[in-house]
């Protein structure tokens, strides 16, 4: 369902979708330990999104995620 650095993630509004979380590196957000700051695709809107753990989400948390992808860098 998701490649390598694909990762599930909730904003602070609770809007889910997916972005491409490469570790210890952030090229369209602003790293702030394990939360991010970018912008939300589902929402419209620039806020903080954390990553949503896959073994505690359910199916379809997982499938609302997956529905919406960030823009993809080049």
């Amino acid at each position: 369902m998701f490649e390598r650095y694909d990762r599930p993630v909730r904003c602070r509004a609770g809007h889910l979708f997916t972005t491409t979380w490469v570790p210890l590196g952030s090229l369209k957000a602003v790293r702030l330990g394990r939360r991010r700051f970018q912008y939300c695709p589902v929402g419209h809107h620039w806020t903080s999104v954390r990553p949503l753990d896959p073994t505690l989400a359910g199916a379809d948390e997982l499938e609302q995620a997956a529905a919406v992808h960030d823009i993809r860098i080049p």
